[in-house]
C-alpha cells in the first residue's frame, strides 16, 4: 500500500468552517491518532477519510478496503443475531465458507483474548463486552484501512489495555493502517505511531507528534521515562490548541 496522501481537506457547514486545509502524508501499516478540543470536527474527518462524507472540498486517496468502528456501537449490532452470527455477517455476505469464518473468529477472539459467550445475543452483555464485539465484527473482514471513533470509551480500565493490546497485535500481524479518535491522551501515546493534534474551529492541524518506540508497545512501555516524553509533549500541544486560536 501507498502513502496515504490528505490534501487541503476543507468542510464547511453553510459558512461556517469546521476543517480548514488539511494536509497529511500518512505511512501505510501504521496506527494515527487523532487528539483535539471538543467539537473541533475529529469524527468531521474521520469520516471524509472513511468515503462517508463527500461535501467537502480538497482530496485524499484512500480507497483501500475500509472498516469503520462508531462512537454509537450498540446501534452497530443487530440484536436478531446472536454474538457470533453478529461478527460473521461481513464474512457472510462474501460467501466465505462456514469454515474459515469459525478459523477467523476464533483466531480474534485468541489476539484480543475475549471473554464473551459467542451464544448469547448483544443485549444479554454488557456496554464494554458490545463495543468488543463491535470491534471484531469490524476487524472480521481483514481491512487495509480501519477507523475507530472513540474505541475504548466504555471500557474498563483492565478491559482497556487487553484491547490495546490486542488491536496492536492484530495490526502487527495484518498491516492494517488505523486512524482513531480518543480524548485519552495516555491511549494516544500507548497505540500511535503518530499523533496528529487539531485545533480549535476553524480546525487545521497545530502539531504532529511522531512515537519513535515501534510497536507492539507493551503496558511496560507505560512505565517508562520515554513513554512520559512523549505523552507530555501530546499534552502540550494539545493545552496549546484548547488555549490559543490558530490563525
Amino acid at each position: 500500500m501507498k502513502n496515504i496522501k490528505i490534501s487541503n481537506i476543507t468542510k464547511k457547514y453553510d459558512d461556517i468552517t469546521i476543517l480548514n486545509n488539511i494536509s497529511l502524508d500518512i505511512q501505510p501499516n501504521t496506527i494515527n491518532a487523532i487528539v483535539g478540543p471538543n467539537g473541533c470536527g475529529k469524527s468531521t474527518l474521520l469520516n471524509i477519510l472513511a468515503g462517508i462524507d463527500k461535501d467537502y472540498s480538497g482530496e485524499h486517496n484512500l480507497n483501500d478496503n475500509v472498516s469503520y468502528i462508531f462512537q454509537n456501537y450498540r446501534d452497530s449490532l443487530m440484536p436478531w443475531r446472536n454474538n457470533y452470527k453478529n461478527v460473521s455477517l461481513p464474512l457472510e455476505l462474501k460467501n466465505i465458507s462456514k469454515e474459515e469464518i469459525s478459523k477467523k473468529i476464533n483466531e480474534l477472539q485468541k489476539i484480543f483474548q475475549l471473554d464473551i459467550d459467542m451464544t448469547k445475543y448483544p443485549y444479554q452483555l454488557s456496554g464494554g463486552q458490545q463495543q468488543q464485539l463491535a470491534f471484531i465484527r469490524a476487524l472480521v473482514n481483514v481491512p487495509k484501512l480501519l477507523f475507530i471513533d472513540e474505541p475504548f470509551s466504555a471500557l474498563d480500565y483492565e478491559t482497556n489495555l487487553k484491547l490495546r493490546d490486542g488491536l496492536q497485535r492484530y495490526q502487527k500481524l495484518y498491516k492494517s493502517t488505523i486512524f482513531l479518535i480518543t480524548h485519552n491522551i495516555e491511549e494516544a501515546t500507548h497505540l500511535a505511531d503518530k499523533i496528529i493534534v487539531l485545533s480549535k474551529r476553524p480546525t487545521k492541524i497545530t502539531n504532529i507528534i511522531d512515537n519513535k518506540r515501534t510497536c507492539h508497545r507493551t503496558t511496560d512501555y507505560l512505565k517508562s521515562q520515554e513513554f512520559n516524553k512523549v505523552k507530555n509533549k501530546v499534552l502540550n500541544a494539545f493545552e496549546k490548541a484548547v488555549i490559543s486560536d490558530v490563525k
